[in-house]
């Protein structure tokens, strides 16, 4: 196995799929835990977090991650190979679901927005390539503590003093930002992956061959949080 490239909070070789999983609502309990554990002998879940990684082509989660989505966890992404899936959990009411739905595509390389829904429980997932070039360079501190200036409550994923088994993870701190905005009908970085593989290529067209994709509804504009649409932005890789 070749090492390609190691960065804090991303694992990045071409022989591994990895997983991280990050618990924002609630702390998962010791039983929720021990189902968690069960599912391999490497993982070793705290109330919080829980990593995976298979170091072998063919070997994935039992039952795959949307289980662990469906009941535990609310932000995760995965690298296989230098793609990448983002995936966020959070409860929304049958009119937002029929808002978010519009936002659901797939593009270039069946790169996109999928979206699942589960009673009240809505899952996006975003498969999508990730520029490591913007992120060595960007400043995650922002993400530390979220910059929040808001009351704290004593499990506040927001406070700074959140317990010691939350992530510093900066991937995980920004899908959860983006995580609270969807919650709330902000779907900017929804439409942000779709200016990036909202399109197909077609070899026998003229030109470059792109053929767009059908485009959403423009998000409302927003002054709140913009440096996280930036930042989300600016990290999803253009492929052509």
């Amino acid at each position: 196995m070749k090492i390609i490239s190691v960065r804090t909070g991303f694992a990045s070789d071409h022989s591994s799929t990895s997983y991280e999983f990050l618990a924002v609502d609630q702390p998962l309990g010791k039983e929720a835990r021990a189902a968690v554990a069960s599912l391999s002998s490497r993982a070793v879940p705290t109330d919080r977090r829980v990593s995976f990684i298979y170091h072998a082509e063919g070997y994935d989660i039992p039952n795959g991650w949307l289980p662990l989505m469906k009941d535990y966890y609310d932000v995760m992404y995965s690298e296989s190979y230098d793609w990448w899936f983002l995936a966020m959990a959070f409860p929304l009411s049958p009119k937002q679901q029929e808002e978010i739905l519009q936002y659901e595509f797939t593009g270039i390389n069946e790169l996109g927005v999928y979206i699942s829904i589960y009673g009240e429980r809505v899952i996006v997932g975003i498969h999508c390539c990730l520029d490591f070039g913007v992120y060595a360079l960007k400043d995650w501190d922002l993400y530390d503590g979220y910059g929040y200036d808001g009351d704290y409550g004593e499990d506040d994923i927001f406070a700074p003093d959140f317990p010691s088994a939350v992530t510093k993870d900066p991937l995980l701190l920004l899908l959860a930002r983006i995580r609270e905005q969807l919650k709330e009908g902000d779907y900017r970085a929804l439409y942000e992956v779709w200016k990036k593989y909202g399109y197909d290529v077609d070899e026998n067209e003229g030109d470059d061959g792109r053929k767009e994709k059908e485009a959403p509804s423009i998000p409302e504009e927003r002054d709140t949080e913009t440096e996280v649409i930036a930042d989300f932005a600016e990290l999803l890789a253009t492929l052509y």
